[in-house]
C-alpha cells in the first residue's frame, strides 16, 4: 500500500494541509506503528506493509474503518 495519506470520499485538501498530514504520517505515525511492529514502513519505496503484530489489532482497525464510513 502506498504511504500517501488516504482521504475520505469527497474530501479534499489544499497543498499546505496535504503536506502537514503527509509529514505527520511519514515522520510520526508510521514510525511509531513500525516500532510497535504493527506495520513495516519502507521510506525508500514509500510503502506500508502489515507488520508481525498486525493481526493482533485487526479487530480494532476494522472498527475504525466501520466508524470512518459512517
Amino acid at each position: 500500500m502506498s504511504a500517501d495519506p488516504i482521504l475520505r470520499k469527497g474530501e479534499t485538501l489544499d497543498a499546505g494541509e496535504y503536506l502537514t498530514i503527509r509529514y505527520e504520517l511519514h515522520h510520526v505515525l508510521l514510525p511509531e506503528l513500525a516500532d510497535m511492529r504493527l506495520v513495516e514502513f519502507d521510506r525508500v519505496e514509500d510503502e506500508v506493509r502489515r507488520g508481525l503484530r498486525f493481526d493482533k489489532v485487526r479487530r480494532f482497525l476494522e472498527q475504525i474503518a466501520g466508524d470512518h464510513d459512517k
